[in-house]
């Protein structure tokens, strides 16, 4: 394994190890183990992310769940009745709950670190990636000892860190459409994504990573994958990345979703060169035709971290 150093603007460097070269070659084809240096950093210890709650101002994106879960269960479970967002992450240890803090590479104390993540993670896969990244977030997740996080896929391009504690990662591979099949995708992008369905006869296919403090799995886009948490208290960053392929995808998923309204039978992405041309520019025109009838919306209450130039 080798250990890169990048330095950034900031003129501080963090090193990731990256083994054989796995970040250019495998980002968004296939999931992989890496190793990082934040296990065991303060920054992340309860007090700290207590803090952080109460610093940042709650845009009503931060999520956390209480209770028993299950495998095959939704991200709606266990949100009702829950204690405060602070109480839940100081009891952590005990009230089975798993907590998610968004957007904290834009908090002032954060930031150093988790925007230099975000950098280093772009250097690494080099400039496929740095092409096609729009944003890039992380997310903070805080669990209890035990707690599953249910089979679920993300649009995003993930890369999670496991900072404290440990964790059975399961990963599925996202290019198997007898797992995941083109029309559960053009559901996910379209109506929900919630659209996952656990097959519990297929879990033997997936890669189970035994993730430890100081190591780090990729999840490419759409690759389904659940967690279960081993007998500590978890945290771990999930570094997301919205990319402009993903989004390219998500328009024709759309689009066919549309034509499938009229009794239509679409092509699947990439089926087809031209039709897919005509699909684009179809949605775009829907798109646009939909936002002068809207009124104007406001952006979103917080900064976005976007790639640095070349």
């Amino acid at each position: 394994m080798n250990a890169i150093s990048i330095q950034h603007g900031s003129g501080r460097p963090l090193t990731v190890t990256d083994p054989e070269g796995q970040f250019r070659r495998n980002y968004n084809r296939m999931n992989f183990m890496f190793k990082h240096e934040l296990a065991g950093n303060p920054l992340f210890e309860l007090d700290s992310l207590a803090e952080l709650t109460r610093r940042m101002p709650d845009h009503g994106e931060n999520y956390w769940s209480t209770g028993k879960v299950a495998v095959n269960n939704t991200w709606s479970d266990g949100t009702i009745g829950r204690q405060s967002l602070q109480d839940t992450i100081t009891n952590i240890k005990h009230n089975n709950s798993i907590v998610i803090l968004k957007h904290t590479e834009q908090d002032p104390v954060f930031a150093p670190v988790l925007q230099s993540v975000l950098a280093t993670i772009i250097e690494l896969s080099g400039e496929r990636m740095r092409l096609d990244v729009t944003i890039g977030e992380v997310l903070i997740l805080v669990s209890s000892p035990g707690r599953i996080t249910p089979y679920h896929m993300d649009s995003e391009t993930n890369f999670l860190l496991q900072v404290t504690g440990d964790k059975w990662f399961h990963v599925f591979d996202q290019t198997d459409r007898t797992l995941v099949t083109e029309r559960e995708r053009e559901d996910f992008f379209a109506v929900s994504r919630n659209c996952a369905v656990y097959r519990s006869d297929r879990q033997d296919e997936c890669n189970k990573y035994d993730l430890l403090a100081g190591y780090g799995v990729h999840v490419p886009t759409c690759a389904p994958h659940w967690v279960q948490n081993r007998d500590n208290v978890s945290v771990a960053l999930s570094v997301n990345y919205e990319l402009r392929s993903v989004g390219r995808l998500e328009k024709l998923h759309r689009f066919n979703h549309r034509l499938r309204k009229f009794g239509l039978n679409p092509a699947p992405p990439d089926a087809s060169a031209w039709r897919d041309r005509i699909k684009l520019a179809a949605e775009d025109g829907v798109t646009a035709v939909r936002s002068v009838s809207k009124r104007h919306e406001d952006p979103p209450p917080y900064h976005v971290w976007t790639p640095p130039a070349a």
